[in-house]
C-alpha cells in the first residue's frame, strides 16, 4: 500500500499532467479518485453533497483535489445515457402572473429551496422551468432527458393533460384532479381542514360574520375550493348561514385587486368582522392596503390567512394562519418520485398533510364571548 506521502506526490503528478496536456481536456471521477486515494464512489458523495459520509481529512483531500483540477461535471456525456442523467425537473405553472415573477412569490420561494436540497440530498440535479404551457414544458422534459417531473400549482384542467403527453413519472404538489381513472401521484395539504379550523377559530372568538377571499374564480375550484368548502363546512356545524354571496373572488393583478379593496372597505365589508383569505399574501396585501385607508387590524377588522410564511411572521400585527410544513411537503414529493423512477409500488399516491393554526395579533375577541 502507498505511503499518504507517495500517493500525494502521484497525485500532483497527475493534476500537473492534466493541467499542462494539450491532449486531455476532461478529468473523470475514476481519475480523481485514484489522485484522493478514495473509491469514485466516495469522490460521487462529495460532489453531490452527501458529505455526512465522508470524514474530515478525506473531504478536505477530494475537495482540494477537485478546485486544482478545475473538474467540472460532464452533464452532457450522462445526458447521452437516457435512463442515468440524474436530473429532475420542477415546473412551476405561472401563466397568470403578468407583473410579478415565480421567485418574487415567498410560497414558491421556500417550495423550490426546499425541493433542490431533497434532489440534491439524493444525488440529483434539479432543473427548474416556469411555464404556462403543457407541450412546451413536456418537451424541454424530453430535450433535456430528465427522469422525473415534479409539477406545482397545475390547474385541474391541466393536470390530465400533463399525465396523458409526458411519458416521464411525475408528481404534482397541490393539485386537485378530475375523476378519470388516470394514475395520478399528488403531495398536497388536507386544505378543506385548514379552512375549517381557522373559521372555527373565529367563531370560538365571537365572529359571527365572517367573508372568504380568494385569488380564483366563482366558484373556485382546487386548493381553493377546498379551503372555502371547509370554511363554509365551520358555518354549517356552528349553526350560521352559509351564502355564495360571502365569497368574493380577488384578482391577481395588483391595480384591480387594490381597486376592489378600496370599494369592499367603502362598502359590504362593513357587514363583516372578519375576513379569511385563501393565501397569507393574500391577507398580507390586504392589511397594508387597509391600513392605508386608515382601518386598523384587528380593531376594525380581523384578518386570517392560510400558508404561516414569512409574510405571516413579519406582519404586524402578526397574521393569524393556518400553518403548513414546506419542507415535509417537499420530501414527500422526492421520495415519492424516486419510487416511480425506480418503479417500485408507492403505498399511496394521493398524499395530503396535516395542517394546525398559528395564532397571532390580528384577530378580535369580540364582546361576549
Amino acid at each position: 500500500m502507498l505511503s499518504p506521502r507517495t500517493r500525494a506526490i502521484d497525485a500532483l503528478d497527475t493534476i500537473n499532467n492534466i493541467i499542462h496536456s494539450e491532449t486531455i481536456h476532461m478529468i473523470t471521477i475514476k481519475q480523481l479518485a485514484k489522485m484522493a486515494g478514495v473509491s469514485p464512489s466516495t469522490v460521487m458523495n462529495v460532489l453531490h453533497g452527501r458529505t455526512h459520509k465522508v470524514n474530515d481529512a478525506t473531504l478536505d483531500r477530494v475537495r482540494k483535489i477537485i478546485a486544482d483540477t478545475n473538474y467540472v461535471t460532464n452533464m452532457g456525456g450522462r445526458l447521452l445515457k437516457k435512463h442515468d442523467s440524474r436530473l429532475i425537473g420542477v415546473i412551476i405553472t405561472w401563466s397568470i402572473r403578468e407583473e410579478q415573477n415565480v421567485a418574487q412569490d415567498p410560497f414558491f420561494g421556500e417550495i423550490i429551496g426546499a425541493l433542490e436540497r431533497e434532489i440534491r440530498s439524493h444525488g440529483y440535479v434539479m432543473m427548474l422551468y416556469t411555464s404556462g404551457d403543457i407541450d412546451e414544458s413536456i418537451a424541454m422534459a424530453k430535450s433535456w432527458l430528465v427522469e422525473g417531473l415534479i409539477v406545482l400549482g397545475c390547474p385541474t384542467a391541466d393536470c390530465a393533460c400533463f399525465m396523458r403527453r409526458s411519458p416521464i413519472p411525475l408528481v404534482f404538489i397541490d393539485s386537485y384532479f378530475n375523476d378519470d381513472g388516470l394514475p395520478y401521484t399528488n403531495v398536497g395539504l388536507d386544505d378543506r381542514r385548514g379552512g375549517y379550523l381557522i373559521t372555527e377559530y373565529l367563531i370560538r372568538q365571537g365572529h359571527r360574520r365572517v367573508a372568504f377571499l380568494a385569488n380564483n374564480g366563482r366558484p373556485p375550484s382546487g386548493l381553493d375550493g377546498e379551503r372555502l368548502a371547509g370554511y363554509q363546512d365551520a358555518l354549517r356545524d356552528n349553526g350560521l348561514p352559509v351564502a355564495d354571496s360571502d365569497y368574493f373572488p380577488i384578482s391577481h393583478r395588483m391595480d384591480e385587486r387594490h381597486g376592489f379593496l378600496r370599494s369592499f372597505a367603502a362598502g359590504i365589508m362593513r357587514q363583516y368582522s372578519a375576513l379569511v383569505f385563501s393565501s397569507d399574501f393574500l391577507a398580507v396585501d390586504a392589511m397594508v392596503t387597509l391600513y392605508d385607508l386608515g382601518i386598523r387590524v384587528p380593531t376594525d377588522i380581523s384578518i386570517c390567512g392560510f400558508d404561516d410564511n414569512i409574510f405571516a411572521a413579519k406582519s404586524r400585527p402578526r397574521l393569524t394562519t393556518v400553518r403548513q410544513v414546506v419542507p415535509e411537503k417537499a420530501a414527500h414529493a422526492v421520495a415519492m418520485l424516486l419510487r416511480l423512477i425506480r418503479q417500485e409500488p408507492l403505498e399511496q399516491r394521493i398524499c395530503r398533510l396535516g395542517v394546525s393554526l398559528t395564532i397571532g395579533d390580528s384577530v378580535r375577541i369580540m364582546r361576549g364571548v
